[in-house]
Parts: structure tokens; sequence; C-alpha cells
């Protein structure tokens, strides 16, 4: 549930935003009323100007603190006291008397007039937006028009540019917000508290069948099982009382009448329920399968015989089963699974001789683990149990568990016995036994060894098997009526039996002399020969091979399961980490550690397009040396056939195809994987991968992971973009003015505790407007560009280089005393002069700079006074002449004044 997680924190995060944006339009559009409210003109404008007479400092002071451009218009486009808003910058004041046609565009000129026209006839407010271009950007603009005479109008503009990217952006935000819910293939929906359906999405349909119109305005409850009623509406009551995330599960009613498991997280907001859904149906199905194949186990193993142990080689901790106890006479609970107990109820002489067994098979020494152990009974009798043992290996082929399966043959022994003491006993015995019992006499030659084996008996049972009557098989040579035993090795088992004396129990398969069928066979020694008893457990051999194979899928699925869930957790790891990452960089260094645990004993790559958008560039490796190309940094896009056709693209043994160019190094045997990194349908980079094998779910974990870091470096890509925009302007590559001022105060901080001067310079190019209405307004940004290029190059590191406002420029020197700072600024003078700039294949003329300098904390004792003194100085040397440096001095202050 990470992913669905993610994407309800995504949906609230988004809604939080937007939210944000509505209320800050909200309030600018309140504050621009208010303002407005306040700005407007009183019916009578000469008793205004009869008032403001009285004090013009005042009347100057409280135009300036206006945020709107105000001025009187004659009929015929006459402007007359025209002031504009507070600006810093007081060298983009106007003539006191000048027309509309020297500041406004022919169609805008035409549609003022009209305005003014209807207004003085009418007298009636007229209000209107317009759009004109200032110093190259579009600008947004609300002009409103008062009648204040029979020939006269107040205008006030207002610049309302922020607030129509504001709404813009609001709408854009909307829009994706659509795109998101529309496109998620988890079931999306916002209910109400009422538990309403208010909103899905498609894949509702997908899932459940309904038509969204089935489903929207309807209560979510009367989809619910009625088994399931009662833990929703407990959990949605959980939700109405708790700002907090609530996770249930419960089933869906379908469209066709059956019912989907459903695993759903929700959150409150703002009076509503915002949730997501998944739909579980398979995994829980695929679990209660698991859950009944193991009960079904244990009703077999509980309903055999025999009993059941499992020895942990590592642990070395050991269970047996209640049927092995029950061999002993014991109930489950009154023995303890543990090695002791065991120990405890063996015959010593029997568990040294089985621990050298056990040592052998370990060892390899010898096949096969089976044997007769001789065990006290609770009674206090004595129990011979079988006891016969395989290992269990891991998937590195690592010998990890010894299970046994142990069979009381004490009847079995006991029979034995009696066959010694009474034949009458056997025969009868052997009659009546349902397994099949032989015995045989040794047949030796003159060395004494034996060549074959005569028959002595042979029960009913075991007659059937062979097809003979005992009359006829007593006398009989072994190998001349089954020949079979020499080929399979019985033979030479039972010779084995009559030379040690040790029993020997075995499960073959015989395939000879007419007989197909899989026994179960227990050989002891008899005289000089040996008895057999053997049954057909041809079925029971089936139904365990049909048991085991079963196993076996259970623990590969398990195995699989439990792989995927600990590649899901890596997964989020990376997912993690990358977001947490600072910069693009730091992601790079980042992806190799984390991406090298979940490709074990493959190579891969991550390669990012340059700024050029012409090279594939490699940022990071992981796992032994790639045995392709592309370890050598870099490729061309057009080399690989992933990138060019937008999609994965795989070549090897197993998947033939047109190898990428790249790539074309790699071995014959190797599979190699390329994987577009794509961000919002932008190419990024390649996730690349190279293995002698790459099997679908590697494949699948490869796109998973490619999404990830396709997303995670497009955020980290935006998020420093973003972060150079807000500090430097976009057109001469200085840091902006609120940059400036955020560090400068720092620095003035900084020169208190350590006592060092700050120098200031303000540079401002002459005659720019001229330069402007000369050349145009792309020229004047190209001046600017060629300036801007100028001055980062003339500072040092610890400086600070900034645009002002227009063509003014500001530069902070930290730790620079007065001589050198006017140094300085004669250089830049000097540079700029010497500028050349070329525009549409022509070189402009010469500029010129006039420049102030202050320093801190001579002139100032904070960052804005050193910074006016500085603007002060810059407009003294205007004032003598322009294109010269002027340091601040206090007799500057009462000769300040507007400037051009």
């Amino acid at each position: 549930m990470d992913d669905l997680t993610g994407l309800v924190q995504q949906l609230q995060a988004e809604n939080a935003r937007l939210q944000q944006q509505v209320a800050t339009l909200r309030q600018v559009n309140q504050s621009l009323q208010a303002e407005l409210e306040r700005s407007q003109p009183p019916p009578n404008l000469h008793q205004i100007e009869t008032d403001l007479s009285d004090s013009e400092a005042t009347n100057q002071a409280i135009l300036r603190a206006m945020p709107d451009l105000l001025m009187r218009i004659g009929r015929d486009g006459t402007c007359f006291n025209f002031l504009p808003p507070s600006s810093d910058d007081s060298s983009v004041f106007l003539p006191v008397e000048h027309h509309l046609a020297e500041i406004l565009p022919p169609d805008l000129l035409a549609n003022q007039l009209r305005h003014i026209e209807q207004a003085l006839t009418t007298g009636a407010l007229q209000v209107w937006e317009q759009q004109l271009v200032k110093q190259g950007q579009l600008c947004h603009e609300e002009v409103r028009l008062v009648p204040c005479s029979s020939d006269e109008c107040l205008v006030i503009v207002r610049d309302i540019t922020q607030r129509q990217q504001m709404a813009l952006e609001l709408e854009v935000k909307i829009e994706e917000l659509d795109r998101f819910f529309s496109m998620s293939v988890d079931l999306l929906c916002i209910a109400d508290t009422d538990g309403y359906f208010r909103r899905l999405n498609s894949a509702w349909e997908k899932t459940l069948g309904y038509r969204l119109a089935d489903l929207e305005n309807t209560p979510f409850i009367s989809y619910v099982h009625l088994d399931d009623v009662a833990a929703t509406i407990e959990a949605v009551s959980a939700l109405a009382n708790h700002q907090e995330i609530v996770s249930f599960t419960n089933r869906y009613r379908c469209l066709d009448g059956t019912y989907r498991w459903l695993e759903w997280r929700a959150v409150p907001m703002d009076g509503l329920i915002y949730a997501v859904a998944r739909d579980v149906t398979d995994s829980r199905e695929m679990t209660l399968q698991l859950q009944t194949t193991k009960e079904q186990l244990e009703l077999v193993l509980e309903a055999s015989s025999e009993g059941f142990s499992d020895w942990n080689l590592t642990t070395d901790e050991i269970y047996f089963s209640p049927q092995w106890k029950a061999l002993l006479g014991y109930a489950d609970h009154e023995l303890e699974n543990s090695i002791e107990m065991l120990n405890s109820t063996v015959f010593e002489e029997d568990r040294l001789a089985g621990l050298q067994l056990v040592d052998d098979y370990n060892s390899g020494k010898v096949d096969t683990l089976s044997t007769v152990y001789r065990h006290r009974h609770k009674d206090g009798s004595t129990v011979h149990i079988f006891t016969r043992m395989i290992h269990l290996k891991d998937a590195e082929s690592q010998v990890v568990r010894m299970v046994g399966s142990h069979l009381d043959i004490t009847a079995t022994i006991d029979m034995q016995q009696a066959l010694q003491t009474s034949e009458m006993q056997l025969s009868g015995v052997l009659n009546s036994s349902i397994d099949g019992i032989m015995a045989f006499q040794a047949v030796r030659n003159d060395s004494d060894a034996i060549v074959d084996f005569e028959w002595l008996l042979s029960n009913p049972s075991a007659c059937a098997v062979v097809g003979h009557t005992a009359e006829y098989l007593v006398g009989k040579r072994l190998l001349d009526e089954l020949p079979g035993n020499k080929t399979d090795g019985l033979f030479d088992l039972y010779v084995q039996v009559v030379e040690t004396g040790e029993p020997v129990e075995r499960q073959f398969h015989y395939s000879h002399d007419g007989i197909d069928t899989w026994f179960e066979a227990i050989a002891v020694k008899l005289g000089d020969g040996f008895a057999v008893t053997f049954r057909d457990i041809t079925a029971l051999k089936q139904s365990r091979q049909v048991l085991q194979e079963v196993n076996q899928q259970l623990e590969s699925r398990v195995d699989e399961l439990k792989q995927r869930n600990d590649e899901m957790q890596r997964l989020g790891e990376m997912s993690d980490f990358l977001q947490a990452c600072l910069t693009v960089d730091e992601a790079y260094q980042a992806l190799g550690t984390l991406l090298a645990p979940l490709f074990v004993g493959s190579s891969g790559a991550i390669f990012m397009l340059n700024s050029s958008r012409d090279r594939m560039e490699i940022v990071t490796t992981w796992g032994p040396e790639l045995d392709s190309q592309p370890v050598f940094s870099s490729f061309s896009p057009s080399d690989c056939w992933a990138l060019r056709r937008g999609r994965s693209h795989q070549v090897g043994p197993n998947s033939l195809g047109l190898r990428c160019h790249h790539a074309e190094a790699a071995a014959v045997d190797s599979t190699t994987l390329c994987l577009p990194l794509l961000a919002q349908g932008e190419t990024l980079g390649l996730f690349y991968l190279s293995a002698r094998e790459i099997k679908q779910p590697t494949q699948q974990l490869a796109r998973a992971v490619a999404e990830q870091v396709a997303l995670a470096l497009a955020n980290l890509h935006l998020r420093e973009t973003l972060q150079y925009q807000s500090m430097h302007d976009p057109l001469t590559g200085l840091y902006n003015r609120r940059y400036l001022e955020e560090t400068l105060t720092q620095e003035i901080e900084r020169a208190q505790r350590q006592h060092h001067p700050i120098g200031v310079i303000m540079l401002d190019i002459d005659h720019f407007k001229r330069f402007n209405d000369v050349h145009g307004h792309a020229a004047g940004d190209r001046v600017l560009e060629a300036v801007g290029q100028l001055l980062r190059g003339s500072v040092r590191g610890s400086d600070i280089a900034c645009r002002y406002g227009g063509e003014e420029m500001t530069l902070v020197l930290p730790e620079a005393p007065p001589d050198i700072i006017l140094a300085r600024a004669e250089a830049i003078r000097h540079a700029i002069g010497q500028l050349r700039v070329n525009y549409n294949g022509m070189t402009l003329e010469l500029l010129s700079a006039s420049l102030g300098v202050a320093s801190f904390p001579a002139h100032g004792a904070t960052g804005i006074d050193v910074v006016k003194a500085a603007d002060v100085a810059l407009y003294q040397a205007k004032i003598r002449g322009r294109n010269q440096v002027v340091v601040y001095s206090a007799c500057h202050e009462s000769s300040s004044g507007p400037r051009a």
C-alpha cells in the first residue's frame, strides 16, 4: 500500500496548493477592491487641488504611496499632473503635460479616447481592461475613468498582470488535478460524510462494471457486502472524528452480482472524504488457496500411521509429529521436541550407531539413511522403529534440513523371530498378511560366494505379485524366475543383508519380468539367507509425488512472493532516498548504490541527455564491468532503439532482435535491456541493464525502477531550475533585487561582527531610454545581456552583482575599502565604454555608464541606507554629465531628484 499512500499524499498536497492559490487570489482581489474604493476621486477635483495645494510635500508623499497610476485627461487626450505608481526610480516620471499618443499605441489610443468621450457625455464611470507591452513584456492593466468636469476626466490605471497570471496558474493546476484523477489505475473517489459518492474515476467502471453515472450521488454503503457493512460504517465514523488516514478492507458488489475485495485508504478533508481503493481479490484468493493446501497436507500427515520428524541442521532444532510420539505410547504434550528427548528413549548402542550413520549420510559416504532403532515404550516394552531420512536443500544446493519418516516395525521383528521358532505360526502369519513375504536360502559356489538364492517360502500376497503358486516357487532360484533383481541391484542388496546381518529397507520401482510396480521392502537376515517383506506402494508413491510437487510449487511461489516483497521494499527505500536528495548530482551519486541490491548478478548504468540534447552521458553504474560499449561514457540518442521508439528494447538469446549500436560489443550469450527514462512525456535519459538472462520479473522491476528514477530526477531538475529562477534575473543572468536585499542584510550583520567595510556600486546605462527608442527594446535587451555578462566576469566569487531594476545594476563588494571600491567602479565604467555590442549583424554605438559609490559603515548603518547613498551618488553622476564615477557625500542628499 506504499504507492497508495503516495497517491493520497500527492492528492492532498495538490489540493492544498490549489486552496492556497484560491485564497491568495481572493485576498489580492479584496485588497484591489479596497484600494480602488479608497482611490475613487471625490466629485469636485478643483476642491482636491485647493486642499492639497496647502501642503505640496504631503500631496507628493500621498500620491507616491498609491499603487496606481493617476492623471487628469482632457477631451482631446491631453494629460495633466501625470503621476505614476510609487517607484524607487524617479527617472520614469514624464512631463506634467503631454498627450496620450506619446505613451499609447494607436489601437489603445482610439479605445481610450472613445471611453473619455462616453464618460464626459454620460457622466458615468468607465472601467475596462487592456494589454500593452512595457519594456519587452506583456502587461495587463485595469483602467477606471471618472468624469470630474465637463471637459476633464480623472484616470486611474492599475497593473493587474500578477492577478491575471495567478488566475491562469490556478486554471492549469485544476486541469492537472483532473488529468491525474482520470488517469489513475486505482479506484479514486470523493464522497461526502453522509455516505454518498460525489466523484469517481474510470477505474470503477473497469473493476466493478458499473457506469460512473450509476454510482455518483448514490450511497456507497449499498454496494458493500452485508458481512462488511458494520466494519465499513465504523471506518467512516473514524474518518468523521479524526483528521487522519484510515485503512480498511471490504467486499464490493459488481454489476454481474459477484464481489471483489477492495483495500481502502481514506482521509477526510474540508467536509469530504478522499479515498483510494485497490482490487486485492486475486491476492486474497491465492492466500486462501495456500492455506487450504497447507491444511490438506497437515491432514494427510495426521491420517498417516507413520511418524514424521523435521531436523533443522542450522539451528539444531527438531520437531516430532504427534504420530511419532504415539508410536512410543505418549501424547503430544508428554514429550518435548528436542534431541535430548530422542536420546532418552533410544537404546544407547542404537543411538551411537545412528549418529555415525547420520555423519556418513551428511558427508556423502552413504546414499541413503535408513535404519531400525530400538526405543523404550511408555509401558516399558521395546519398540522397533524403522527410520528413513532425506536431505532438503536450499536454493544454493546447501543441505539445511533432514526430514524423516518413522514406521513401527516391532511386529515385523517379532514376526521374524517367530519364524525361527515356529514354522506353523510363521505359515499362519504369512498366509494372513496383506504384505508380500518371501524367504530365501543362499546358493554358494565353491568359493563360498553367494551366486543366487533359492526360494524357501512365499505367502499368497507375494505369489500374486510374482504370478506363480507357492508350490511352483519353492525350490526355484531367484535369478532364474526374476532376473530383473540382478539388473536393479536388488540381488546385491540381499547379499549384503546375508553377509552383514543388517536389515535393509528400500523403496524401488520394479519394471521387469511382467511387473511394473512400486514396492516398499524390508529385508532381514534369516539363517544363511534372508526374508523380505514388501507391499505395493504404487498408489501411495503417486500420491506422495503429487503432494511433493504441490509442496515444491508452494515453496517456489512463497519464495517468489518473498522476493517480490523484498524488491518492493528496496524500491520504496530507493524512492525515499531519491526524494531526500537535495540536488541532481547527489541523486546520481546515490543511484549506483541504491540500484545494485535490486539487480544482483547484473550490470547496469543510467545515462542522461546533455544540455544540448544530442548526447547520452553516463551518470552512474553498478554491478561488474559492463560487457557492452556504454561504459565509454556517452553515445548519440540515435544509437539506441529504445530511445528511437520511445519504449523498452530487449535483445538476447531468448529475445531476438536488433542490438542497439551502443551495445554491439555485448557478448553473444548476454541479454541487454534498454528503457527510456520518461517524465511528463519528455525523454530524460536511459536505463540500461546487461546480464546473461533477464527474466520477466526482472523486466517488470526494471520498468518500475525506471519510472521511479525518471520521476525523481525530473522533480530534482525542476526544483533546481525554480531555485535558480527565484534568485536570478532571466535576461542578464545576474542576481535579482530580492536576493540582493536578503544577502546584503546578512553581509551587513557579518561585517558588524568582523568589523570590515562593504562597498556598494550603483550603475546606470546612460541615455538607455533614447537607445530603446532608436533601436527597439530587443536591441536594448541585447545591451543589458552584454553588460550583465561583463559584470559577471568582473566580480570576485564573494561579490554580488544584481539587476536592481530597468537598466540600473548594483554591485556589493564585501571587505573592500573605499579606494578599492572606487578603482573597481572606474574599471567597470572603462570596460563598458570599450564594450562592442552586435545586434542583427551590426555593431551598436558605444555605451557609457554613470556610477555611484558608497560604503558601509561610512555612508550608512544598514543595507538600505548604503544602497540609498550609492543611488544618490549615481544621481550626482548623471547631473555632472554622465559617464563618470561619483562617491557619495552628505551634501548630495539635498540635490537628489528625478533622473533620466
